[in-house]
């Protein structure tokens, strides 16, 4: 009796312990989309789980890379991300309902190595809910593309001090120090703001170490053309692989007619030819040659024909003697 009045407690007792690892997990943040290496990813106090393709992204969790590794990801606002490797970052706050939603966010920190990214809506619409911090500064973006590096104090040297780098490649980055003072970031330009929160950030050449090769983005860059807006004009650096310009032209070489077919005709004929008229300057040639070879044989055709009338003459030269000769005989009688 009990028991059948409690089923149904029972029956919610199960679906709710289903579902709480999934409510645990919180709002989805992207997905990878590529992994090479060891990349990990998980909560604070929590296993770790080794990211994957396709594999999901939640709010609150971190990922970390080991050396040489790279992560990919695509947020679900359409931002792309690329994680370095020895790399540790946190999806603080992540909140995202379309591109309607006014109180979308984005909050991630960066505790060590650094990735580059194009901002998707949340950055474009709610710049001012678009935050990545450091230990050392907070970066606000503009709708942009850009990387930042974050350098420990153990890690630090004399061609890299210690701090956080950021660089930018399209759009516009705002990064501010601990102590309030905060510096604009251009296209081509590099930041360093110093673990001292007292000093402000200053421009510097791009060190080398750290981008001398840019991180690469995401392949997708080059096939959605949503995700080209933030680079449009300009190859993104780094992107290499992916730019459009030089992935085209290859493929159009072999389809050009003139390469292909030129075996056919003469090649002695065709490549000496005018480049100004490269079609007509082969025609001639083909014609005239075989005419002088047709016409030197006409010769000896014609030349028996005289011996074949050669004695026809003397045939005809005896014929008038012959009826003369016997007309005088006959006058006589």
């Amino acid at each position: 009796m009990f028991v059948k009045s409690c089923w149904h407690l029972m029956l919610f007792a199960a679906l709710a312990a289903a579902a709480g690892p999934v409510c645990a997990q919180g709002t989805e943040a992207g997905r990878f989309l590529s992994v090479v290496g060891d990349v990990r990813v998980g909560r604070e106090g929590a296993a770790q789980r080794a990211a994957q393709r396709a594999a999901q992204f939640y709010e609150g969790e971190s990922i970390v890379t080991a050396a040489g590794s790279l992560a990919q990801l695509r947020m679900t606002d359409g931002a792309l991300m690329s994680v370095r490797g020895d790399t540790e970052i946190k999806m603080e706050r992540f909140s995202y309902a379309g591109e309607n939603d006014r109180n979308a966010s984005f909050l991630m920190s960066v505790l060590k190595g650094g990735l580059r990214t194009i901002t998707g809506v949340i950055g474009r619409q709610n710049r001012d809910r678009y935050r990545i911090t450091t230990a050392t500064v907070t970066l606000g973006v503009r709708g942009t593309d850009f990387e930042i590096v974050h350098v420990p104090q153990p890690m630090g040297s004399r061609e890299v001090p210690a701090g956080t780098y950021n660089r930018v490649y399209e759009g516009m980055t705002s990064i501010q120090n601990r102590a309030g003072v905060a510096l604009l970031v251009s296209r081509d330009q590099t930041a360093f703001a110093a673990l001292q929160g007292t000093v402000a950030p200053i421009l510097v050449p791009p060190p080398a170490a750290l981008f001398g090769r840019p991180t690469p983005l995401p392949m997708t860059l080059r096939q959605d053309g949503a995700d080209k807006a933030p680079t449009a004009g300009r190859p993104a650096p780094g992107a290499t692989p992916i730019d459009i310009p030089r992935a085209v032209s290859p493929t159009l070489t072999p389809i050009e007619a003139p390469r292909t077919l030129s075996p056919i005709e003469p090649a002695p004929i065709i490549h000496p030819a005018p480049t100004a008229s490269p079609g007509l300057a082969p025609a001639a040639p083909p014609v005239l040659a075989p005419a002088t070879p047709v016409l030197a044989p006409v010769a000896p055709v014609l030349a028996p024909v005289a011996p074949v009338l050669a004695p026809v003459a003397p045939v005809l030269a005896p014929a008038p003697p012959k009826p003369i000769a016997p007309l005088v005989p006959i006058i006589g009688r």
